[in-house]
């Protein structure tokens, strides 16, 4: 039985800090990238091949960033 396989890894450097981008595939094929922010805050995209998953994380992947980086006081005034 085929299981889950990690086949690629890729340090991203965005806004002087680095981040690990790991590329799985599932026996079906499809494929999946996981950044972990820490063991409770995950992001992960999916895509049916390599390349779709690549695109999705990098655009998901500065969004992620940002969001983790706003302060909890700005968000309290809307």
């Amino acid at each position: 039985m085929k299981q889950i396989e990690l086949v690629q890894e890729y340090r991203c450097v965005y806004e002087g800090e680095e981040y690990l981008i790991e590329i799985f595939v599932r026996p079906d094929g499809s494929h999946f990238a996981r950044t972990i922010f820490s063991p409770r805050d995950v992001i992960i995209s999916d895509g049916i091949n390599l390349d779709e998953v690549l695109l999705k994380h990098q655009d998901l992947l500065p969004l992620a960033i940002h969001s983790r980086q706003m302060h909890f006081p700005s968000r309290s005034l809307n």
